[in-house]
């Protein structure tokens, strides 16, 4: 099958990887395939083609510089946390046929990656109606099912027609995510377009919006490296990174800890109810943080026991390592499409303690991969903590093996690429 990837981002960086991975999945298992990206780079692998120009990108660079040093930019009052970026779906960033000329060939299906700043709804129908391949969309976040916002909370507005965006600071019902959603389902309903969700839970969001509603959703989790996120010597590892190696090891991490999307605020309670469970057992004073990502000056001061500070990891083999030399992660998210954190902890078999959101409900299973608590909840937070870590040595490596096994079995790459093909396959019948 001829396939053509579509990604906004540079394969070669962390989150690009995902495309990378997709690609090298499908040529292995036999398919012509091609990744579409839009940042120039002249060191990209064979297969990779981009449709921006070095002189584009200078360009763009020079214009940013120039925005920055003006403090040009952001002039909508927003409210960050539904992380709006963009509510012009009418802009064109490239036209069609120059989108197809540089790919340079005829794909039998189209799957699209993160888009933003890249391609819009209007491309994507064009793309269908020039190839006839059916558009297969992947679903990281509630972008492409809202009218603007990459997270909603607990607004419903992308069920219907968005409008009285709270995002916008908005008591329009026909601001400018009203008109954003009616251009996107305009497009949306004349292209043979499939959605794929990464969990039970965005799958749930999907089927509930005005958009997809009425097309068709599949769920396949996201893949994790599993020759690289994988079980080793925890005592081992712990003399090489300089970290205690008799101690019962918590890791916590965020890119950025002040994203309200993050929960830090429930974590703090929560690790404070865990130190008073723990008063009185062998874990009293046997506890160590491991911290990774930035911004932590804002919540070390709260915390109730010591830390190691891994600064700012790699999202492969540097964050590997992290699960890898913990006892538990800790991931205390209250509004988030993943985090793939959690797929990539119990693929090292290092089990899981969050709360229900996200791919929590599919992969964390109290009791086997971790524990799952009640949303928002930070006392059940703690007991899950306090749960995982009073395990004695055959019951915790139970549950490593369990979820070790887990992960290869629903999403390691292999999987990830079959389920595709499956999908693909069935369509294509």
């Amino acid at each position: 099958m001829n396939i053509l990837l579509i990604n906004n981002i540079n394969p070669l960086a962390a989150s690009g990887s995902v495309g990378l991975d997709l690609y090298n999945g499908f040529k292995t298992n036999g398919h012509f395939v091609k990744l579409l990206v839009n940042v120039y780079k002249t060191n990209y692998p064979e297969g990779v083609v981009c449709v921006e120009t070095r002189f584009e990108a200078k360009k763009k660079e020079i214009l940013t510089k120039i925005s920055n040093r003006l403090k040009l930019g952001k002039t909508q009052n927003l409210d960050d946390k539904y992380h709006i970026h963009e509510v012009k779906e009418q802009n064109e960033v490239y036209r069609t046929d120059r989108l197809l000329k540089t790919a340079g060939f005829k794909p039998d299906a189209i799957i699209m990656l993160f888009i933003k700043d890249f391609i819009n709804t209007k491309n994507m129908y064009e793309l269908y109606e020039t190839t006839d391949a059916p558009i297969y969309w992947l679903m990281y976040d509630m972008a492409p099912i809202t009218g603007g916002c990459h997270y909603a909370w607990d607004c419903t507005g992308y069920q219907k027609d968005c409008g009285n965006c709270p995002g916008l600071y908005s008591s329009d019902p026909h601001d400018p995510t009203y008109k954003n959603l009616k251009i996107k389902k305009d497009y949306i309903d004349k292209t043979n377009i499939q959605l794929i969700t990464a969990s039970e839970w965005q799958y749930r969001q999907a089927k509930s919006s005005s958009l997809f509603k009425n097309k068709t959703i599949h769920k396949i989790l996201l893949s994790v490296d599993s020759k690289v996120f994988k079980p080793v010597n925890k005592e081992k590892l712990r003399i090489e990174m300089g970290i205690p190696s008799t101690k019962k090891i918590i890791f916590l991490g965020a890119v950025y800890m002040s994203d309200l999307r993050k929960g830090m605020k429930y974590l703090l309670e929560s690790l404070k109810l865990f130190n008073d469970k723990i008063k009185g057992t062998t874990l009293e004073n046997n506890m160590l943080l491991l911290i990774a990502g930035v911004n932590i000056e804002e919540i070390v001061g709260s915390l109730p026991f010591e830390y190691h500070y891994l600064g700012f990891v790699d999202n492969t083999t540097g964050i590997a390592s992290a699960y890898q030399a913990a006892d538990v992660f800790v991931c205390p998210s209250i509004e988030d499409s993943g985090p793939s954190m959690i797929n990539q902890s119990i693929m090292c078999g290092t089990p899981v303690v969050s709360f229900e959101m996200g791919v929590s409900p599919d992969i964390v299973i109290s009791g086997k991969t971790g524990y799952m608590a009640k949303l928002k909840d930070s006392d059940d937070l703690a007991q899950g903590l306090f749960n995982v870590l009073s395990l004695s040595d055959d019951k915790y490596d139970e549950m490593t093996k369990y979820c070790r096994d887990l992960a290869v079995e629903r999403y390691s790459q292999e999987v990830q690429i079959l389920q595709f093909e499956n999908i693909l396959n069935v369509s294509k019948d």
